[in-house]
């Protein structure tokens, strides 16, 4: 049985960061979980995203199996295919202000129009929505403990329910946490946080579990959305 799993890496940074490592090492994780895993890193910072939802209501009109979103940008384009192929998602993002970042926002908000789309919402095709029962992962780094990454974790699981998915929580946590504090220009600070890598191998262990379960399911059911 084929898994794909996508994770979405919500940092604005470019290049090396401590949320693309995390990233990486959760992805990691899944493909040790058998050969039939298969995964991608999306990097946000690399792609062209005009904002969040306008709440124009296109989608609820005018969306198409070709076209998501009235936005001629790389989230319309190159990454809601991506998306809704995808069996799993790692929502990975750094904790600015006790959040998640602003483009991980962005990202996140343009997924209205998989719940209430014409053709992937709740009123479409899908009728319960493209995310119905996908398990999801969430991620948060935080430059210190106690710094943000638990209330990023319930904001980032919040949206999952809100949107009809499963969020998918480790031992004891809503996710996998992560702290890089370390002096401004060292990178990747994050791999010194021994429970981040713990809990990247954990939490990847989980979301394949998850995913294998509900895809098996489905199949027997004959119903990929349901």
């Amino acid at each position: 049985m084929a898994i794909k799993i996508l994770g979405i890496c919500g940092t604005p940074v470019k290049g090396e960061t401590n949320t693309g490592y995390l990233t990486e090492m959760i992805m990691d994780g899944c493909r040790k979980q058998g050969d039939d895993v298969e995964t991608e890193i999306i990097r946000l910072a690399d792609k062209k995203i005009s904002g969040g939802c306008n709440h124009c209501n296109w989608c609820l009109k005018k969306q198409t199996p070709e076209k998501a979103c009235a936005k001629d940008d790389d989230w319309t384009n190159e990454i809601a295919p991506k998306v809704v192929e995808a069996d799993a998602l790692v929502w990975a993002t750094p904790v600015y202000l006790m959040r998640m970042s602003w483009l991980m926002a962005c990202y996140l908000d343009r997924h209205r129009a998989f719940l209430e789309g014409r053709h992937y919402g709740i009123r479409g095709q899908e009728k319960n929505g493209v995310h119905n029962h996908k398990p999801v992962l969430s991620a948060a780094v935080a430059w210190v403990t106690h710094g943000g990454v638990e209330t990023t974790l319930q904001l980032l699981c919040q949206t999952a329910i809100c949107l009809g998915m499963i969020p998918v929580a480790g031992i004891l946590s809503l996710g996998v946490g992560g702290v890089s504090g370390a002096p401004l220009g060292e990178l990747g600070a994050v791999r010194k946080d021994p429970n981040a890598m713990a809990e990247a191998q954990n939490g990847a262990f989980r979301l394949v579990e998850m995913t294998r379960m509900i895809k098996t399911v489905k199949e027997k059911m004959g119903n990929k959305n349901g």
